[in-house]
């Protein structure tokens, strides 16, 4: 498992941020430039940076290992 570059690490707090304001103006109707939009957009990058980095070489290494319940 490699250690995430600034530039991940950058694009995936963006992203978040970027998601975070979307869903406060369509759905919840709230202003965009907040700190609200801010914690919660750093709130997604941060569980996105977590399952690439975590999650997803972990299930990578073991769902192959798990045998499907029809036996194939």
């Amino acid at each position: 498992m490699s250690m995430p570059g600034s530039q991940d690490i950058i694009d995936n707090l963006l992203r978040g941020v970027m998601i975070s304001a979307v869903n406060r103006a369509v759905f919840e109707r709230k202003a965009v430039f907040s700190m609200g939009t801010i914690n919660q957009g750093v709130r997604l990058g941060g569980a996105s940076l977590a399952y690439d980095n975590l999650v997803r070489p972990l299930a990578k290494q073991v769902l192959p290992a798990l045998p499907l319940p029809n036996g194939k």
